[in-house]
This record gives C-alpha cells, structure tokens and sequence, in this order.
C-alpha cells in the first residue's frame, strides 16, 4: 500500500498547519500542507537563496519567471513594514501555488530575520514545516525540517505555552537520528493536554510510520470521540483497522468518509484504500 499510505501520511502531517491559526499577516492561509528544511541562519545570503530557490524538480514557466520576479521586486521596493507583509504574503502565496514552498519558506524566513515579532517566527517555521512534507528528497526534507526547528524554537522562546507550535515542531524529528526527541515532545503536550488533538493525531501517525497499527487504532478513535467529524482521524482509523485486517470496521470507517467527506484528498484516499482492500 505504497502510494495510499504516502497519502494518507501527507493528509495526516497536514493536520497540524490545517488548523494552525497564525497571527493576522502570515504568509498564506493555504497552510494544510506542511514542509521542513534546515536552518537558515544567514537568510541574506544570496547564493544561499539561489539554491534555494533553484533545488525543485519542476521548473517554473516563463510566465511564472515574469510573475515571481515581478513580486520579488515588489517586496524589494515596500518602504513599510506594513507594505513588506503584503509584498511578502503576494510572494509566497505564488511560490506556494507553483508547489515550492521552500522558496515561500525562504523569503518568510529572511523577513522574520529583520522583524523577529511572533507572526512573522511563526510564518517563517511553518512555511519550512509544509516544505519538509513535500520534500522530494529525504536530505532536502532534513534540511527543511532543522529550519523549521530553528523558527519554531524562536516562536516558543516567545510564546513558551504555544503546544501547536511544540506539536508541529515534535514532527521536525521524525526523520532525524534522534526521532525519540519528537516523540518527547509530544508527550510533554499530551501530559499538560491530554485531549489537544493535532498532538494525538501526530502520535497515531507516528505509530502508523513504525506499524504499530494497535496504538494508530487507539489514537484515532480517541480522536473521533473527541471530534466526530474530524475526517480525517477517520482515514487513518480506517487504515490502520485494514491493517490489523478488521476489513468490516475499515470499510464502515472509509466509506463515511467516502459519503461525508467534502475535502476532494480525503475522498481520494478513502476510495483507494477501499479499492486495495478488494484485492
């Protein structure tokens, strides 16, 4: 179930920036998809952004050329910061529609470099966490997620009680040689909110990337208590009950989301797991 659990991962890591609700002025509110790359501490520096902006797979059009570096220009030329936000907001949210969130990720990171305020920390860390999921490569997604780190511990160091932000950024380690340490954090979220659902989400998530679908199971139906709607706990609920072969559960659980559903994803993957499990 290659592709479908690929799915499924990236709709589940999105939960957290789905519901991220950042200051006024963040970069873009397409923030249901996640990214992460490492730290970039010297955001000025220019050949550094040239291989930023250069590392995709998909080159952009012409006409995309002309669009971006019209808005960069833009930017370059807001005397305010007021105006700068707004410039920057255009710009990343053109970056993001051509999928290439590290560029959207880097430009907010240089911005909150020079205006270190909570709302542009906060743009800058989640930017780089959606550019971790949509990563094509693991070296390209370490780097993004040490980025995220980076802004994410700045954000905290200004608003300590954050625990989205300590959920999202407990994510950042999954990858890394010590996953442990997102796991720790999560923990830590659960322990002072035992119903803060974005942490029970990413833990049942986590058990599904290390298949222990038992423990999968019992976080997304804690979710579904909690949230009856929340479809997407659904699909993961349905998922890991096809794993532990309990296929009438599953498919009870995936067909609701199939009828109830109304993000075009969620269905998407419904569907296929229901298809695979007529194989």
């Amino acid at each position: 179930m290659n592709r479908t659990l690929a799915l499924i991962l990236c709709l589940g890591l999105g939960i957290s920036a789905l519901i991220f609700q950042l200051p006024k002025g963040n970069v873009s509110n397409k923030t249901g998809q996640i990214a992460s790359g490492e730290a970039n501490r010297d955001a000025g520096n220019a050949p550094e952004a040239k291989v930023e902006e250069e590392a995709h797979a998909t080159p952009l059009t012409p006409s995309q050329q002309k669009q971006i570096a019209q808005l960069k220009a833009n930017l370059n030329a807001a005397k305010t910061e007021a105006l700068q936000v707004g410039a920057l907001e255009k710009l990343a949210t053109a970056f993001i529609q051509v999928d290439k969130y590290d560029s959207a990720a880097y430009f907010a990171a240089q911005f909150a470099d020079q205006h270190p305020g909570l709302s542009h920390v906060l743009r800058a860390g989640q930017l780089y966490f959606e550019a971790q999921t949509f990563a094509i490569n693991a070296s390209k997604g370490k780097l993004m997620g040490a980025n995220a780190r980076t802004y994410f511990e700045k954000a905290l160091a200004l608003d300590p009680n954050n625990l989205l932000v300590k959920t999202n950024m407990a994510m950042t380690y999954v990858d890394t040689p010590t996953p442990m340490k997102g796991i720790t954090l999560l923990r830590e979220v659960i322990e002072q909110e035992p119903t803060f659902v974005p942490a029970i989400f990413n833990l049942g998530i986590l058990a599904i990337k290390s298949n222990q679908f038992g423990k999968g199971q019992e976080r997304f139906t804690q979710i579904l208590k909690l949230e009856p709607n929340n479809f997407k706990a659904a699909l993961n609920l349905g998922f890991c009950l096809a794993q532990l072969d309990k296929e009438v559960e599953a498919k009870k659980v995936l067909k609701r989301v199939l009828t109830e559903s109304k993000d075009a994803e969620e269905v998407k993957a419904a569907k296929e797991l229901l298809a695979e499990m007529q194989h």
